[in-house]
């Protein structure tokens, strides 16, 4: 893939003039250069991310239990068929653009080629990207394009994929830290009142909704845990993300404003690619903040003063724990939620409005 898109970007210049050329393929290769070292980043944190796989099993196979409430059980249910539905929708999105780098560029160029006739040299070919490619003509040559296209196709297709395992992966992780917060929250909830419990006097009673209020704490740490394994995971990944989003988007906006023509379409898919990605991460940054956030609004509501005082130490160790915000940041500088994709938005619009103005 480096030696692909990187490398002939990089080495190569490319192979249109202007700014307008600069611009698109410093963005692509803004963009791919991400992709590679969020990959390179994410495999440096294997070991997090298996230790939060591991924890999800445990606890998933604990809360399977006929005992358990069956709230619980179908939160777990239910999250599960979302995660697959949106997984699937995901991953015909970025299929559905690969549509747009390889047939359609291809089409559009022989289209353009057999019906020039004898002026075939005047014809100037759709390239996905803007590059000079290893010395090959590209933009004249149909024999160099036809090589270009073959060696381009297996690398699309790789990326493609490669960004699908990253999105589902990376998107279902934290929603799963989400909801591991939100099964604490049911789960004190299904406790009820203390007043309405009836069975005081009976030890063996007692035992049993001390042990369920001891999941529960024994959960609520599982879930600060797989937080900070997440924060861990995602840190650095999230602070390339974004940085090099405002980049990438203020130079797609530009090549997009300033240039007509076939090549716009795939920068047009590039940079709705690169939205979607940035925005997955704030909405599920944001839904992971407020049910750790929930957490603590359950424990305040719940009458914890009225349990026996070894309940209410423990309760209190949870209470001072969830008043902590919990979320993923961009290597602890902002934590990543909906209002800062509306922050990059903005940045974004900002800076290419200078370079409009500049150039």
């Amino acid at each position: 893939m480096a030696l692909i898109f990187v490398a002939p970007k990089t080495c190569l210049e490319y192979g249109g003039e202007g700014f307008d050329s600069f611009a698109r393929g410093t963005a692509e290769l803004i963009y791919f250069t991400d992709f590679i070292s969020s990959m390179v980043l994410f495999a440096f944190r294997r070991k997090s991310y298996v230790r939060m796989i591991t924890m999800l099993q445990e606890t998933f196979r604990a809360l399977a239990d006929p005992a358990q409430p069956t709230s619980c059980v179908t939160a777990i249910t239910s999250f599960n068929g979302r995660i697959f539905r949106y997984s699937r929708i995901y991953a015909c999105f970025i299929g559905s653009c690969f549509i747009f780098y390889i047939p359609l560029p291809m089409t559009a160029t022989f289209l353009n080629y057999f019906s020039a006739g004898n002026e075939t040299e005047a014809v100037e070919f759709v390239l996905p990207l803007e590059n000079k490619f290893y010395g090959l003509d590209t933009r004249r040559n149909i024999v160099h394009y036809l090589i270009y296209m073959a060696m381009l196709t297996p690398a699309v297709c790789g990326s493609a994929c490669l960004s699908i395992v990253k999105g589902t992966v990376l998107f279902t992780i934290i929603r799963y830290g989400a909801t591991l917060f939100e099964l604490v929250s049911l789960k004190i909830e299904d406790l009820g009142d203390p007043n309405n419990f009836r069975d005081w006097d009976d030890l063996e009673a007692q035992r049993k909704r001390h042990d369920r209020l001891q999941e529960i704490i024994a959960l609520h740490q599982t879930a600060l845990e797989f937080a900070d394994l997440l924060e861990n995971t995602m840190q650095h990944i999230l602070l390339s993300q974004f940085v090099n989003c405002l980049l990438i988007s203020c130079l797609m906006m530009f090549y997009i404003s300033s240039t007509y023509g076939p090549n716009v379409v795939n920068m047009v898919i590039l940079f709705a690619v690169l939205m979607v990605e940035v925005f997955a991460y704030c909405f599920n940054g944001d839904e992971l903040s407020e049910k750790a956030a929930a957490v603590a609004n359950s424990i305040y509501n719940y009458p914890w003063y009225k349990e026996p005082t070894p309940v209410q130490k423990a309760i209190q160790l949870m209470i001072l724990r969830s008043q902590r915000k919990i979320g993923i940041t961009a290597a602890k500088f902002y934590f990543v939620d909906i209002g800062r994709f509306g922050v990059v938005v903005q940045a974004s619009y900002s800076y290419y409005l200078i370079l409009k103005e500049r150039f």
